[in-house]
């Protein structure tokens, strides 16, 4: 019998398993006499290794088999419970995450299980006193690595649509290039820096096509390598000198691709960068990339919700037949009455489709605790993790990106933020120190934050660094406030820590978690007081495809600016714009604000006005501008659109929408025009 297509159930209800195994570890590493939690991993583990049979994946049955075996002794007091016990368990439970994800995604496990399951046997023969504790946790000693594809580039696969382009576009001029970049080991939030190298890399032309696919880049699943088939005038060493720029880049192989030598190249379905997975420590293997994961395609949902759907729907059947009855009745007094009741049904209907795509935050919460525990027992630190709203939901797609700012915030929290058990007693505070992940609704948005009773950010320390850094001069640094001054941590690269750790300190800064947030049109902030703690707030919207934006016409092209990023609106006199440094500014509550011309940025022409001009004043991140229109047409709700690839690069543009008459107006991509303004001032 062929079960391929219970691949997506098998895979949701195998992680469920082993979420179960992680929590009922860490209730039993403090409760070791509970014979309940016992019970319950051993259920875990003997319906995952029968589920696993039944689908045909002898191997992960077969570990969790020893992994059964050892938890059948325990639940009948053949063996005692032991700190040495409980971290073989966890040190299992990783091995099996990791295989897992090697069978749904390869159908097959490349991983060599032989020292893990030795260990287990081990214990339950009770040989476990020749393990030593450091081995258990801190070392990757008898921890799997899967090998890493032996070349370094990856191999260019063309199809006919491909080479086409490819042949347009060297009669036009341009040079092709095939572009593999390679990040340095271990990188965190790989797809972060992937997407900074595709920024970059668009300045330079066009981006064709990628290896692995884009999809697969979002997500991370590749190693540490990619590729993309770029058209540009520029040359090879322009490219490698670009893409270098970018942090965390360690080579760049850039091949010039013939057009006659294209027409033999066929295209195949190169495996060794999708099927290689990246070496990491092992609390990054334990803590979990949702990212990296496959996302599932089916959602389990509340039967009451789909009911609720289909019963709407059922409604706006009705309710449209009653408008198509009006076309004929144009004097029928009831057709008002007929559309509003067509408009609050379908606002429902929008409103019921929208909670279908929302999740509780616990899906990306439920991995934290474990993962504080192995970074405090590796830092030598009590901590005490405390979630709060873990039921809010967020929308799907968002809860699959936040997994690794906050893994990154959690990192910094437990190995920078909180003091070590000495200090804090001496500072007068408790020995175990606390760090709060909490998550609810405001308005429209999603607000998490993780917050630390650490020893806070130092905001003299941080301005010395900017300076020694070249970001800010001792003059801007001596006027700027400490909440000013604590802003600097976005900056990329910045760092006051000068020792790397096995936690932290591998030089991804909060500039990628900025940048993250940002993609997600949301925006993060930090609030400390030295000596008391730090809190990290990340806001979201609630979900990516329906936004609030404000509408405006500029030229004949109406855009839509996201409400998110938009301060005020005013009117302002040509008179009082100034020109500094070839920049045209106003000066706003004593704040010179840069002013951007939309039309003349986007190329739609130029703004003429007599008398005064509406500018929009608009933030993202410590950016702010005002952008000049030609009109203020209101606000609305508006549905994004991915822009055709056909399109190619369209700087500053997020999407479009359809609006309610039929045009189609053009969302505003805020970060990235303001990115742009910063980029040029330097």
């Amino acid at each position: 019998m062929d079960f391929s297509e219970y691949k997506d159930v098998f895979a949701a209800e195998a992680r469920e398993h082993i979420q179960s195994l992680n929590e009922n570890l860490l209730q039993f590493e403090q409760t070791p006499d509970d014979q309940e939690l016992v019970a319950e991993m051993f259920r875990a583990a003997h319906s995952l290794k029968g589920m696993a049979g039944t689908m045909g994946y002898t191997q992960l049955a077969d570990f969790t088999h020893h992994m059964e075996n050892l938890l059948d002794a325990l639940r009948n007091d053949e063996i005692a419970a032991s700190q040495e016990l409980i971290n073989t368990l966890f040190d299992s439970v990783d091995v099996l995450e990791l295989i897992l994800e090697e069978v749904i995604s390869f159908d097959t496990v490349q991983t060599d299980t032989t020292a893990m399951k030795e260990r287990l046997s081990q214990i339950l023969a009770g040989d476990g006193e020749e393990l030593e504790e450091a081995e258990a946790l801190d070392t990757n000693e008898g921890y799997p690595v899967r090998s890493r594809p032996t070349g370094e580039e990856i191999k260019l696969s063309l199809n006919e649509y491909d080479r086409e382009l490819l042949k347009e576009a060297v009669a036009q001029g341009y040079k092709a290039y095939w572009v593999t970049v390679i990040m340095r080991d271990n990188v965190l939030m790989k797809s972060v820096r992937a997407y900074t190298v595709f920024q970059a890399m668009e300045k330079l032309g066009t981006i064709v096509k990628s290896q692995p696919p884009a999809q697969d880049i979002d997500e991370e699943r590749f190693d540490d390598r990619f590729a993309v088939l770029l058209f540009s005038h520029q040359s090879v060493s322009e490219v490698q000198d670009t893409v270098l720029n970018v942090p965390e880049i360690v080579k760049v192989i850039v091949t010039e691709v013939d057009a006659k030598e294209a027409a033999s190249i066929s295209e195949e379905q190169p495996k060794a960068a999708a099927r290689a997975k990246e070496k990491t420590d092992p609390v990054a293997r334990r803590a979990g990339n949702g990212r990296s994961r496959i996302v599932e395609k089916y959602v389990r949902v509340e039967t009451e919700r789909l009911d609720q759907l289909n019963n709407l729907v059922g409604e706006l059947v009705i309710s449209r037949t009653q408008v198509m009855e009006l076309a004929k009745q144009l004097e029928d007094g009831h057709s008002r009455a007929v559309i509003a009741q067509m408009d609050r049904v379908t606002t429902e209907l929008q409103y019921a489709a929208m909670k279908l795509r929302m999740v509780p935050v616990k899906h990306v919460f439920d991995r934290f605790p474990r993962m504080v525990r192995d970074l405090a027992k590796q830092a030598g630190k009590e901590v005490q993790l405390q979630i709060i709203g873990e039921e809010t939901e967020l929308d799907r797609s968002l809860t699959n990106q936040i997994g690794d700012p906050l893994v990154h915030l959690i990192r910094n929290a437990v190995d920078h933020g909180l003091e070590t058990k000495e200090e804090r007693i001496q500072a007068g505070k408790p020995p175990e120190g606390l760090i709060r992940l909490e998550a609810r609704h405001e308005g429209s948005h999603v607000v998490i934050e993780v917050a630390d009773d650490g020893r806070g950010i130092d905001s003299e320390k941080v301005k010395a660094k900017a300076v020694a850094m070249g970001l800010i001069t001792s003059e801007q640094a001596a006027k700027m406030t400490p909440q000013e001054a604590q802003g600097l941590i976005f900056e990329p690269g910045f760092s006051t820590n000068e020792e790397i750790t096995d936690v932290s300190g591998r030089g991804v800064g909060m500039d990628a978690v900025k940048a993250i947030l940002e993609a997600m049109n949301g925006s993060v902030e930090v609030r400390s007081t030295l000596g008391q703690g730090t809190t990290v707030s990340l806001r979201l919207p609630l979900t990516l495809a329906i936004i609030q934006a404000l509408l405006v016409r500029t030229g004949s092209v109406i855009l839509a600016i996201p409400i998110q990023s938009v301060r005020e609106n005013l009117r302002v006199v040509p008179e009082s714009v100034k020109t500094i440094h070839g920049e045209r500014v106003i000066t706003l509550r004593n704040e010179v604000l840069p002013i951007l011309d939309l039309t003349r940025l986007l190329g739609f022409g130029a703004i003429t006005h007599e008398g005064g001009m509406p500018v929009i004043v608009v933030e993202a991140g410590a950016m702010k501008a005002g952008l000049m229109v030609d009109e203020l047409l209101g606000q609305q709700e508006v549905v994004i659109k991915r822009l055709s690839p056909i399109l190619g690069d369209v700087k500053g543009l997020a999407g479009a929408t359809v609006l309610g008459d039929g045009t189609v107006a053009l969302i505003l991509d805020v970060a990235a025009v303001l990115n742009d303004l910063t980029a040029e001032s330097k």
